[in-house]
């Protein structure tokens, strides 16, 4: 089992690093001292550098990691804040000063929790870093978002390759002359290509990055199958998460309700989100009017004029949506169902015949994980969410989450040390 060395500058980070190992069956533990590191697993070392001056950072990272036996470990990991606040460079100097490594591979994106870089500059939100609160940090200001500019600055240009998202997706070729690499990254799955293009490599690797990079070097193990949302609610904040999630790279199938209920056939419906699962993607089904307010003011037309009232609509649209929900779960065994809408979360649960739920724990504000007990899907979890709350993100973390708690024990790697 591959053994990480994580450094972060603060005690969060250190945590939120490390539960990504956890989650996949890795023991891991926090250390605010380098002579506590216990041997044969998984350290992380909280230098609670966050807040200090950069030649404090310097050398308090630098004494520590002194101490430690550096080569004992698989994996250098610096981990970073993804709104790019501390001491980033001189940290990155002091670690490459005890590990003398020939490539730094710097990803601070974070996408689950949006935070991308696009056109070399860091995004929250869609919005450029230094137009955000953070820019503003009281102690640790932003002073630059660029992501190349950062790495140029402090590495020389001559020493530094940036990757756009179309030489990332192209699997352009690694200049193995530079020795930085920088990129944009859209989604998870690009932080998975980053990992991909080192996958061998020879030679010292520093991989630099959020808690999202340290994901994408844990290759998703095989037993692990991906998870259903299901997706009946057509407010507002629902759109959002629809609409962030598929910008991240979530398969989604978007189902016309007039047309599936005038045809009474939903099987094409069904092998599209068979295909997608068997092939390791989570997916998601969605109401059309879920996702285009277009769409919300056609279906109701349609059914208008069918003759339908309000109501008689709003209960086909949750039976054709379970309808389909039961058929794909049936033929494919999913690691867990994600249910936005409360009437579409008794439509599924009523049309598989289960007795009821056992709440196991709330996964976020407003958000439990429940287990369905009795009927077709007896044993599997659950989460559901009402459809007019939460933040962007909140659909693309539930399925992850219920992704996790699917796993078996193992793990595997994408890449490992040369």
């Amino acid at each position: 089992m591959s053994k990480f060395l994580i450094i972060a500058d603060d005690f969060t980070g250190a945590n939120d690093t490390g539960v990504k190992l956890t989650e996949e069956g890795m023991p891991v533990n926090v250390f605010f001292s380098a002579f506590n590191i216990v041997p044969n697993i998984s350290c992380v070392l909280d230098t609670e550098t966050r807040n200090d001056s950069e030649k404090a950072a310097y050398e308090k990272v630098k004494t520590i990691l002194n101490s430690v036996d550096i080569n004992q470990f698989d994996f250098i990991y610096k981990k970073i804040d993804s709104t790019l606040r501390g001491n980033i460079i001189p940290e990155i100097k002091a670690i490459s000063e005890c590990f003398l490594p020939d490539y730094i591979v710097f990803a601070p994106a974070l996408p689950a929790l949006g935070r991308q870089v696009m056109n070399k500059r860091l995004l929250v939100n869609g919005i450029e870093l230094k137009k955000t609160e953070f820019a503003h940090d009281p102690i640790k200001p932003v002073k630059i978002d660029n992501i190349e500019s950062i790495l140029t600055k402090y590495f020389g240009a001559n020493n530094v390759q940036y990757y756009s998202l179309r030489d990332l997706r192209n699997n352009l070729e690694l200049d193995l002359s530079k020795k930085c690499f920088g990129f944009d990254t859209e989604n998870d799955d690009d932080l998975g290509h980053i990992t991909t293009l080192f996958h061998n490599l020879r030679g010292k690797i520093l991989w630099v990055g959020s808690s999202g990079l340290i994901e994408g070097m844990v290759k998703k193990n095989k037993s692990s199958a991906p998870a259903i949302a299901l997706v009946g609610s057509v407010s507002n904040k629902t759109r959002k998460q629809i609409l962030y999630a598929k910008e991240n790279g979530l398969e989604i199938i978007s189902l016309p309700i007039y047309e599936i209920y005038k045809s009474e056939d939903y099987s094409s419906y069904v092998d599209q989100a068979l295909h997608v699962l068997k092939s390791g993607k989570n997916l998601a089904l969605v109401s059309s009017a879920s996702l285009e307010r277009a769409n919300l003011k056609k279906t109701r037309m349609q059914f208008k004029v069918a003759g339908f009232s309000k109501s008689e609509m709003e209960e086909i649209v949750q039976r054709t949506l379970a309808g389909i929900c039961r058929r794909v779960v049936k033929k494919f065994p999913v690691s867990g169902l994600f249910v936005t809408g409360g009437a579409t979360a008794q439509n599924i649960l009523r049309m598989v015949k289960a007795q009821g739920t056992v709440i196991k724990e709330e996964v976020a504000l407003g958000m439990p994980l429940l287990t369905i007990t009795g009927g077709e899907f007896d044993g599997i979890n659950m989460i559901s969410k009402a459809g007019a709350f939460g933040d962007p993100s909140l659909i693309m973390f539930g399925l992850n989450k219920l992704r996790t708690l699917g796993k078996k024990k193992g793990m595997s790697w994408n890449c490992r040390k040369a």
